[in-house]
């Protein structure tokens, strides 16, 4: 038996664990974090991330300060680079919202409408995510995620090895002028601190050595060594591969759910809802991670 096959048998013991599905996600029961996780409990935590990829953890009643604190516990955190729509007393915490108050959005408004892996335009980009739901539509507003791990040993293997060493362009300019093109540009000091980056097409995850594909929708700007057409033919192929239905987990929100996902190996997209109806406020903080490879 593997290092690795006995560190999450080690897991399964000390985590009550429910798959999402087949193969990729689980439900963590009968954990309330507003006690502070032990050593050995958020080291558990970690290994069930590294292999499930998803951990979804119902009603947990914590505060802004145990959400940041609890984050910490998988690693530095990563500021984004939005800072109107981070929260005054924790700036670790991005918030998602459509609320507006005193004439203000306290949010940003319908980000990650497009499959992603977060801040992946980043030269290193994030390792994980925690996001935690204050407030939810009684309809619509899911998340979907896709397993990158099983996207990529779902292609054919001449595919496989037709794109191990291909890199693509990663711009966040790119993405905020498509989804965002009603409101302001970026400041000269937000697009200095969010340069283009070239990441690799397939990612080694580095706790487990299983790879992935990474690539995303809008924020890659395009495969390098590849004409612009064939290059961004391939990536809306790999793209739709990557979110066929056997490879996505649909999560229903529910207020205080709090879903963890490794960004290394996920990607995800939000889904619409009647935000003139319904109010959804969602509090996320995000893990710093290593330079992929």
């Amino acid at each position: 038996m593997t290092a690795n096959a006995i560190q999450a048998m080690n897991c399964e013991q000390l985590l009550d664990l429910r798959p999402l599905t087949p193969g990729f996600g689980a439900e963590v029961l009968g954990l309330d974090l507003r006690d502070a996780p032990s050593p050995a409990t958020l080291d558990a935590l970690k290994q069930a991330l590294d292999t499930h990829s998803l951990l979804v953890l119902r009603a947990q009643h914590i505060s802004e300060t145990q959400h940041v604190e609890l984050s910490r516990g998988f690693g530095d955190l990563m500021i984004h680079v939005l800072k109107q729509f981070l929260t005054a007393s924790h700036p670790e915490i991005y918030v998602l919202s459509n609320v507006a108050e005193n004439g203000k959005p306290i949010g940003n408004h319908k980000e990650g409408w497009n499959w992603h892996s977060d801040l992946s335009y980043m030269a290193e980009p994030s390792m994980g995510s925690l996001l935690h739901a204050i407030e939810v539509p009684p309809e619509g507003a899911d998340t979907l995620f896709a397993s990158m791990h099983a996207a990529y040993e779902g292609l054919p293997v001449d595919m496989q090895e037709r794109i191990r060493p291909l890199k693509a362009v990663h711009s966040y300019a790119g993405y905020y002028g498509k989804a965002f093109a009603d409101r302001a540009p970026l400041s000269e000091e937000q697009k200095a601190r969010t340069p283009d980056v070239i990441q690799p097409v397939v990612r080694t995850h580095p706790s487990t050595g299983r790879l992935s594909l990474y690539v995303g929708q809008d924020i890659v700007k395009e495969i390098q060594g590849l004409e612009p057409e064939e290059g961004a033919q391939l990536l809306a192929d790999l793209n739709a591969h990557a979110i066929r239905d056997e490879f996505v987990y649909r999560h229903q929100w529910q207020a205080h759910d709090l879903v963890i996902w490794d960004n290394r190996c996920t990607m995800h997209c939000a889904t619409p809802y009647d935000d003139n109806a319904y109010r959804r406020v969602m509090h996320r903080t995000t893990v710093k991670g290593d330079r992929p490879f």
